[in-house]
This record gives C-alpha cells, sequence and structure tokens, in this order.
C-alpha cells in the first residue's frame, strides 16, 4: 500500500495502527564510528574506536502479542462504552498495579502457578484485571478477531513480522518463548512519520453526518488509542513503583533505573 493508502486503513481500522504502534521497535540504530585510529607496535597491529556516550534510556516496555490482544480488547471497550469509561480507565490501570504488585511480592517459586488458588496465581493477573472491567464472551471474540486482523494486515503490508528473536532480543517466560510482534524497516519508517510527521490527531479525518447529525467516531477512537497507551504505561509505572516500595520497606535491595517505562526507546 502506499502511505497515503495506509494512513486511510489506519483511519478506518485504528486499532491496525495501535498495533503497530505496540509492536517491538526494530533493533537500534548503531551510532556511526567517526574516527579509527591505527597503532603499529612490534608484532602488533591496535585498531582504536572511540567509546559511544552512554545515553540514559529509560527502562523499555516490550509488547507481546497477548499484550496487543489485551490492548485492542481495551480499545474495543473505550469504543463501545465511551468517554466516561475511557477518562476512567489509566486510573483503574494505575490501581490495578499497585495491588498487582503487592500481590506478588507474596509469590514463592518454589510452589508451581498450578498448586495457588486461581485467583492467587500470578499468571491470572491480567485476567483479574479484565474481570475487574465486567468483559463479555462478546468482547474477546470481538477483540480476538481485530487481533487477528490487525496482526495479519501488519505482515501482509510488511510492517511487522513474528520471528523467534530479534538482533538483540530473545525472552522465554516458563521456557516457553514469548510471541512479539517486531516493527520491519518499513514499519519503522511508518511508524515515524505517523508519530513525528503527522500526529494522530491531524490525520485527514472525514467527518460525516449520519441520519442528518454529524459524527466524529474515528477521532475518538484515535483518542481512544492514546488512553490505551498511557494506561499500559501507567500500568508499567506503578507495579515498579510499588514493587520498589515493597523491596525498600522489606530491607531488599532495589535495581537503579533511569526514568519510567517508556513503550518506545526514541
Amino acid at each position: 500500500m502506499t502511505p497515503r493508502q495506509l494512513r486511510e486503513t489506519f483511519s478506518e481500522r485504528p486499532e491496525f495502527l495501535l498495533a503497530l504502534m505496540l509492536s517491538t521497535p526494530n533493533a537500534r540504530a548503531v551510532a556511526p564510528v567517526n574516527t579509527v585510529t591505527i597503532d603499529f607496535s612490534g608484532s602488533e597491529v591496535i585498531a582504536r574506536v572511540q567509546r559511544p556516550e552512554e545515553r540514559s534510556e529509560a527502562p523499555r516496555l516490550l509488547a507481546t502479542k497477548q499484550t496487543i490482544f489485551s490492548a485492542l480488547l481495551l480499545h474495543h471497550l473505550i469504543e463501545s462504552r465511551g468517554a466516561e469509561f475511557a477518562d476512567s480507565l489509566v486510573a483503574r490501570s494505575e490501581e490495578f498495579a499497585e495491588q498487582a504488585a503487592l500481590r506478588n511480592a507474596e509469590f514463592r517459586p518454589g510452589r508451581a502457578p498450578g498448586w495457588y488458588p486461581l485467583a492467587q496465581s500470578p499468571d491470572a493477573e491480567s485476567s483479574t484485571f479484565f474481570h475487574e472491567l465486567d468483559i463479555s464472551p462478546g468482547d474477546l471474540e470481538i477483540a480476538h478477531s481485530k487481533t487477528v486482523e490487525a496482526l495479519g494486515f501488519l505482515e501482509e503490508e510488511g510492517l511487522a513480522v513474528d520471528p523467534a528473536f530479534t538482533p538483540e532480543l530473545m525472552v522465554l517466560a516458563g521456557l516457553v518463548p514469548m510471541h512479539f510482534s517486531v516493527r520491519t524497516p518499513k514499519g519503522e519508517r511508518v511508524y515515524r512519520e505517523i508519530k513525528v510527521n503527522a500526529p494522530l490527531w491531524s490525520l485527514d479525518i472525514t467527518r460525516a453526518r449520519k441520519n442528518g447529525r454529524p459524527y466524529t467516531d474515528v477521532e475518538f477512537r484515535f483518542r481512544g488509542i492514546e488512553i490505551v497507551r498511557k494506561a499500559i504505561t501507567a500500568m508499567a509505572t506503578h507495579y515498579l513503583e510499588a514493587e520498589e516500595k515493597v523491596r525498600r520497606s522489606n530491607g531488599q535491595p532495589v535495581l537503579r533505573r533511569k526514568g519510567s517505562p517508556e513503550l518506545d526507546s526514541e
């Protein structure tokens, strides 16, 4: 598709854009080497390059396909429930993350997850969050369908792929590979154009009339994308803060981090 066609598709199906935005960024670009010094000493030839400056980077959030599904489920709920639900989502995410950190502080790896009652199992955390949002089987079915369509679209257009590993990352969870949707170089360019040169709120959106009344559903959906991203980031941030607070209160060490979690390193 041409960039214009992609913009039109994203306007009609904003969940496709959300899936692209949550795909793991491709390998970070390596800073070019400015100078190389060659020293000839006896029988040795030594090449010296300038050490790159260390960058102060915040923790990098990586979204798996399950994360993308959860995000598209939240986006569907925003679309179906309206502004009041959307405005409450970030606060709900923050509260859930703090409670989840407290519950997980009691987890002991000596006990297999299956030995815990379902509500206490660490594996049940994400389902607990959505249970509190009172979702229906129909909501899950719609979100699943949208996720399959979105990821299929991204792969067909060469915007993202699902490899077993990336040049810089492979994650294991319970010895089972976690699947990532990773943006391709083409996907990086499209995302950068949308993120930098054409922010969501300036995309060409045709406002129309239905039954004599104007409607701006698409505009609200794009607002929903940003709310979902903020909710995911807020959940990660508050989880870390609550976890660090618990560890400090228990006299346990806390790893140093630079800044709050971010979905993108750029």
